[in-house]
């Protein structure tokens, strides 16, 4: 599937309304589906996906860009135990190309 990355440039609102911050575009990558690897049931699970970037942007260090883009939190309750979902992503170049991600989904109960 086509991902498309956004770089976050400033950090002055929590998750829920990290919308509100700058970013910047970064390109289009490409991403596998990802894969289970651990599921923990109402505690969360662990995927693992691997992206692919073009060439024109195989000098660049996406690293960044895809954290950004895959961790998300949609939460703006004011108490605990909505059974919201946050996903913390990790990234690791593994060539100029190629990256591995790993997706930490988490719901708060």
């Amino acid at each position: 599937m086509e991902l498309h990355l956004y770089e976050r440039l400033t950090h002055q609102y929590r998750d829920g309304w990290s919308g509100l911050d700058d970013d910047q575009y970064v390109g289009t990558v490409k991403m596998l589906r990802p894969r289970l690897v651990r599921d923990d049931g109402i505690d969360g699970h662990k995927q693992m996906a691997h992206v692919f970037a073009p060439a024109k942007l195989g000098n660049k260090n996406l690293s960044r860009a895809i954290m950004d883009t895959l961790s998300v939190s949609r939460c703006r309750h004011e108490h605990d135990c909505c059974g919201c979902a946050s996903t913390m992503a990790i990234a690791k170049r593994l060539s100029r190309r190629s990256y591995a991600v790993e997706l930490h989904t988490t719901y708060n109960v």
